[in-house]
């Protein structure tokens, strides 16, 4: 619909955003939108950031899990770590 796709347009605005103090609010997702924003012009970008965080609103609801905000590296490093414990 139109008012939940202009609410996930305001939510990526926002998440890409920098404070004042030039720290990213999201960096995951900062990083994404710029990587994306070489390739393709930055409304594709941004709608592909707005996708990014339906996926994430759908997984929190899906696991009933509380969002934790982790870095591509701290998510693989979490990965290896529950692998390395089941396997042992």
């Amino acid at each position: 619909s139109k008012i939940l796709r202009r609410i996930l347009f305001t939510i990526a605005l926002a998440n890409i955003r920098t404070k004042r103090d030039s720290k990213p609010c999201n960096p995951v997702l900062l990083e994404y939108y710029q990587k994306k924003c070489q390739q393709k012009p930055k409304k594709v970008a941004l709608g592909a950031v707005m996708r990014k965080i339906v996926c994430i609103i759908f997984a929190v609801m899906r696991d009933k899990k509380p969002f934790e905000l982790r870095t591509p590296e701290e998510h693989i490093q979490k990965c290896f770590n529950k692998t390395a414990v089941c396997c042992v």
